[in-house]
Formats: structure tokens, sequence, C-alpha cells
């Protein structure tokens, strides 16, 4: 199953084909912000992990429901109460977990200073 038709499968819609091309911009950008982090620990030619691709799900998610709302981080309205969270920050320690597993130099080389 690829990244959209997850993303669609976790919304429980069936997105228009605008919705789709962001959904895989946000995905794209997602893949990219993780890289920052673990590009070191992959080969050249090796393809994004999937075993990451929660996180990717979870911030793309986080992202397009925030679409006219960028910026924000978190809406009022009428009692109700949306946060947005922190974006990739919310996943540091499990992108420090994947990295210790696959040769960190030493624990914390991912979120250390």
């Amino acid at each position: 199953m690829d990244g959209v038709d997850r993303i669609q499968s976790l919304l429980g819609v069936e997105l228009d084909e605008q919705d789709q091309a962001r959904v895989a911009i946000y995905i794209e950008q997602a893949q990219e912000a993780i890289t920052t982090y673990i590009g070191k620990y992959l080969a050249d030619d090796e393809p994004f992990p999937s075993q990451l691709n929660y996180i990717v799900d979870a911030l793309v998610l986080g992202k397009y429901n925030q679409f006219h709302n960028e910026g924000m981080t978190s809406i009022a309205e009428e009692g109700l109460t949306i946060n947005f969270g922190q974006g990739i920050k919310d996943y540091l320690p499990d992108l420090q977990a994947w990295a210790d597993q696959h040769g960190a130099d030493e624990p914390g080389d991912i979120v250390g200073w």
C-alpha cells in the first residue's frame, strides 16, 4: 500500500485528485524531515525505512488536519479545542531508538546537543 492509500485508509475517506497531490507532498516533506535526522545511518541508495512509516503517517495526518490553519498550534471554538502537537519533535525519541538500533555512534546522537 503506498503512502497516499495509507492516509486515505487512516482518514476513512477517498481523497480527490487535489487532496491526493497535497498528501503526496506532505509525505515527501515528512520523509525529508525524518531523513534530516537519520540520513547518516542510511546508505546513499537505501530507500526510506518502512519501519518509520508510522511517523510519516502521523506527521501527514497532522499536517492534513492543520490545512488552512498553518502556523497555529491549537484552535478553540465553542468548547472544542484542537492541539496540533509539535510535529516531528513529538517523535524524536522514536527516531533516536531507530538510530540506536542502526548504528548510532553514541546514545543521544539524534537529539543530543
